[in-house]
């Protein structure tokens, strides 16, 4: 399958999502700053785990951070977080 190029230029495209973006990152510190100062989770909760490890996909410079974002998120429910 070829390659397709994109409609807008990388300038057009952090021109277009640069306050949305910031807005959502924002919102995520600002939560994981609230989850910090309430204290630490159950140790048999590891969704704080595995939204940090989520949201280091986001910021690397690899390929196909949406799709590798959503399979990390993706693992099966545990019987000890199915019911968080």
């Amino acid at each position: 399958m070829p390659e397709l190029k994109p409609v807008k230029s990388a300038r057009e495209l952090v021109d277009l999502y640069y306050h949305d973006l910031r807005s959502h990152l924002l919102e995520a510190a600002a939560a994981f700053d609230r989850i910090d100062r309430a204290g630490p989770l159950p140790e048999d909760d590891h969704r704080l785990q595995e939204l940090r490890a989520a949201a280091a996909i986001v910021l690397d410079s690899q390929p196909d951070r949406a799709q590798r974002f959503l399979i990390a998120l993706s693992k099966p429910a545990t019987m000890d977080n199915a019911g968080h």
